[in-house]
Order: C-alpha cells, then structure tokens, then sequence
C-alpha cells in the first residue's frame, strides 16, 4: 500500500483552493472489500430529505437525497438504484461555464441516471446521447455492481473520465476538474481528505464510518497540519464540514450484481458534526430521513438547530464555540456508531 499513500502525498502538493469533498474508493481498501462512494455536500439548500422513486417498465427504483423545497423530488443529489448503480456530483468551477440562462441541471442529470442506467457505461452513453447543452460544469462520481467507477468531468458538451482502477484504486474530487483550465475551488479540504484517509489506505481499511463519521466531523486543518477541535473558538473556513454542508453519505456498493439488496445508503443529515448517521436502502427509508409537512426531513431540522447552537459572527466571519461544538459532535457520532453495529448485527 506504500505506493498508494505516495500518491496521495504528492497529491497534497497540488495547488487548489476551498470546496465540498467527494471520493469514490475501490474495494480494495476497504474493510470489506466493497467498493465506497461519499459525499460530503455543501450547498445553500441546507434542509434536506430522502425519498424513494418507484420502478416502471422502462425505470429503476432508486433511494436518493432531495432540497426540501424540491417536493415532487425531481432533483436528486446522490442516490443509488436497484441495479447496484450509485451517482453523485461536485460543482466545478474550472471547466467551461454553462450559460446563465440554462445551468445547475446536475440534480435532474442524476435523477435520470438513477432511473435508466445500470453500469458506469450507461451513465457514459446518457451523457452522450442527451440533447446539448447539458446546463452542467460538474464532476459526476459513479461506481456500479461489476466494479467499475469513476469520475465524469463534465461540461455543457464533454467530458473526460477518470476511472477507479488498479492504478487509481481512490479517486478524490472537490470544486475543481483535473481535466479543466486554471482556478477551482477545493486545495484546502482536497488536502485535508488525503492525509485523514492515509493512515486507512496503508492498511486497506476505509470504511464508509470513516467518511460520514471521521472525516465529515473533523476539523484538521492541512496548511499547518494541527486538529482544530482543541482550540476554544475557531474561524469556519477550510475544514471537510462547514456551515453549508447539509448531508456527509456514504453508499455502500456491491461487486455483483447479484448482490445489490445488500447496498447502504449511509446517511448522516444536516451539519455533520451535529447529526447521526442512519442506514437507509431500497426497501427501508427511517421516518426521520422522510419529507414531512414542516418541509424537509426531522433529521436535517434537528442538526441544523444544534448548529445555530455553536455559531455565532464577529467581523464577517463564521465563528464556532468548539467545545459546545464537540461534545455535541462526540455524543452524535456515539449514536452513529451504534446504528451501524445494529444494522450491520441484523444482516449477520
């Protein structure tokens, strides 16, 4: 594993900036063998929920997350179907930039992969066979049951792919595309991922815990290398979880087709630090996930409301009282931890 954790040292040299995080890790090192797609999203939507869509004659069922004001869920922004397909995205901002008056059309993309594709090749000929412009400057994360994946850097016309391999065995995205110009956005957390995630890579242990409830709740900051969460009241700029994060998943795939009822949509909801991550599959969507008649879902209110428990302003700036901040975040990640030995108890 050596060569691997080389690879992601260099990585840490590249020069980027600030932006949500993503990763897309082959089973080969993870716990089990099963390959990990994860998200940690950021948004100005930041009450969510997960809903199921039915299948047709012509369409998969899917579990996906959803903006609480989307109410038809025709929008989705990471999901997985039947057919062992998983997709998310990251916004770019260095390819080229759709026109303003036909843009931000990811979420529709991703509903319609959910719905239609069941390979990394479908989603390849979705992409290629709809009507252009595509409305879209974004990486599309993908991984399916025959253990194929990827990254599709995406414009309004093209795309370049980058594939989970046995030379890329993870792939890790933020607000940038490799494939695009200059700028994007994403150095600092893109950064802060590699080095959380080398320790697990020597040892071929990630699992999709690690991402919703280790990195998504982690304030280590690359730049000078120090843990944040020790200090009394720390500026909220350039960790993994921010103040616009409104989910961290973690789908669990599978490497047969065979297999796919065993997939997991491990969902943390709302600011991470504040929210308990909850196993949500085809079949099983917990009550607190669902959309209500508030709007959203319960889970995404309740973090949020523990989040404007650990804010405050000065100056401009997002300031977070982090010891109030951590034992929320300790006793939440406690209860996370027990949902997955109780799920994973109940599959035994």
């Amino acid at each position: 594993m050596r060569y691997i954790t080389a690879f992601l040292l260099a990585a840490l040299s590249i020069s980027y900036s600030v932006a949500c995080t993503s990763a897309i890790i082959s089973g080969r090192l993870t716990h089990d063998g099963r390959p990990i797609l994860w998200k940690n999203r950021d948004t100005s939507h930041l009450v969510n929920y997960v809903a199921r869509k039915q299948a047709t004659d012509s369409t998969y069922s899917y579990v996906a997350l959803y903006n609480s004001d989307d109410t038809d869920a025709c929008e989705a922004w990471i999901g997985y179907n039947e057919a062992g397909f998983a997709i998310m995205n990251t916004a770019s901002y260095n390819l080229r930039h759709p026109a303003d008056d036909w843009k931000d059309r990811e979420g529709f993309i991703m509903s319609e992969a959910l719905a239609r594709c069941a390979t990394t090749d479908d989603f390849r000929a979705l992409l290629q066979t709809m009507p252009k412009p595509l409305g879209v400057e974004a990486n599309f994360g993908v991984i399916d049951a025959h253990g194929n994946g990827g990254y599709f850097e995406t414009d309004d016309f093209d795309f370049t792919f980058f594939p989970l391999d046995k030379d890329n065995p993870i792939v890790i995205r933020t607000n940038y595309s490799v494939s695009g110009g200059e700028g994007g956005l994403g150095q600092v957390r893109y950064d802060n991922a590699c080095a959380l995630l080398a320790p697990y890579i020597d040892k071929a242990d990630i699992s999709p815990e690690i991402l919703t409830d280790n990195l998504s709740r982690s304030f280590y900051f690359s730049p000078d290398c120090s843990d944040k969460s020790s200090v009394e009241t720390v500026v909220d700029k350039d960790f993994i979880p921010r103040h616009s994060t409104s989910a961290s998943i973690a789908i669990e795939g599978v490497n047969s087709p065979d297999s796919t009822s065993s997939m997991v949509m491990w969902t943390l909801m709302g600011y991470p630090p504040c929210g308990v991550t909850e196993p949500v599959t085809i079949d099983s969507i917990p009550d607190n996930l669902l959309p209500d008649a508030i709007g959203g879902c319960k889970a995404s209110r309740e973090a949020n409301a523990l989040k404007k428990r650990v804010f405050y302003r000065k100056n401009g700036d997002r300031y977070i009282r982090m010891p109030q901040l951590k034992r929320i975040s300790e006793e939440n990640k406690r209860k996370s931890m027990a949902n997955y030995r109780q799920f994973r108890n109940n599959k035994k």
